[in-house]
């Protein structure tokens, strides 16, 4: 079968078989009691205007045999379109994550350049401001030779060195000042760093696909709690995106097609024998060792 093939969707079968016909939408609504809108809709492969997938179906069914189509060929069809709709989303999904990575990793980039910058910069005026602090103190014992030498100055003795001395402090604590604000710079940026990081590691998402051939009940729950609940009809399919981990339970589990992250998985291993009922975790791990978050 070629690749145009594989791609045609109901509403290609249907408006061809109705055109083939020359039948109305307005007779062929009053036929079938579905209204005209859903008739040209099913047509044009408009499916968001309707309640769900099961509706979907029964529409379809109904309006291949009026038309003398096989419903199942239509409902593969329709099956093919659900499928290449969701792959769709999700390349569009992982574009998107991969456009928001990469801007949050320039962003982290620019943070680290400039820690290095700011850390560089104190590096220089750091032992600048040492330099200045040993010359001060040259001067000042200069002074005070200078000062013990001469009897005639008794008052610069002791007013020489006072200043000395308190210049010499504050410039000890602009330095430690200098020190303290180099210390909490780099341990803001680089916690920030670790947890866009942990941020950006976690965010992947995964898709779970499960096709049901007959009627069975499915229980999905991830690390918060139970996310889905429900009785499947045969002929049905669901569709479910997260982060996972996810723990799965499938009654009648023989009559499910399971796929996580569109790669096919085996329920053999998982299912009881006697009572028909698959427990799995996805992406891997043990029923028993699957618990809760707090």
């Amino acid at each position: 079968m070629s690749e145009k093939e594989e791609r045609i969707y109901p509403g290609e079968l249907l408006k061809e078989a109705r055109k083939k016909t020359r039948r109305r939408y307005k007779r062929l609504s009053s036929e079938l009691g579905i209204p005209e809108r859903y008739l040209e809709a099913l047509e044009e492969n408009n499916f968001s205007i309707m309640a769900g997938p099961t509706y979907i179906k029964g529409y379809l069914r109904a309006y291949a045999k009026k038309l003398d189509l096989d419903p199942e060929t239509v409902i593969a069809a329709f099956d093919r379109y659900l499928k290449d709709q969701r792959r769709l989303k999700k390349k569009a999904v992982k574009k998107e994550q991969k456009k928001e990575t990469k801007q949050k990793f320039s962003y982290i980039y620019t943070v680290i350049f400039l820690l290095i910058a700011l850390i560089m910069l104190l590096i220089v005026f750091i032992p600048e401001g040492n330099n200045n602090s040993e010359k001060k103190e040259d001067i000042r014992s200069y002074s005070e030779t200078e000062i013990q030498n001469s009897n005639n100055i008794p008052l610069i003795l002791n007013t020489k060195p006072a200043l000395s001395i308190e210049l010499e402090q504050n410039t000890s604590q602009n330095i430690s000042d200098l020190n303290i604000q180099k210390e909490v710079v780099a341990s803001e940026i680089t916690e920030e760093v670790e947890e866009e990081t942990i941020k950006l590691s976690i965010e992947t998402i995964n898709t779970i696909e499960m096709n049901f051939s007959g009627d069975c009940w499915i229980e999905l729950m991830d690390k918060k709690g139970i996310i889905e609940y429900r009785l499947a009809k045969a002929g049905t399919s669901i569709f479910f995106e997260g982060v996972g981990p996810f723990k799965l339970l499938i009654g009648n589990s023989k009559r499910v097609e399971l796929f996580y992250n569109d790669v096919k998985v085996s329920l053999a291993s998982t299912t009881n024998v006697k009572t028909n009922v698959s427990c799995l975790v996805l992406p891997e791990g043990r029923c028993s060792e699957f618990t809760l978050s707090n």
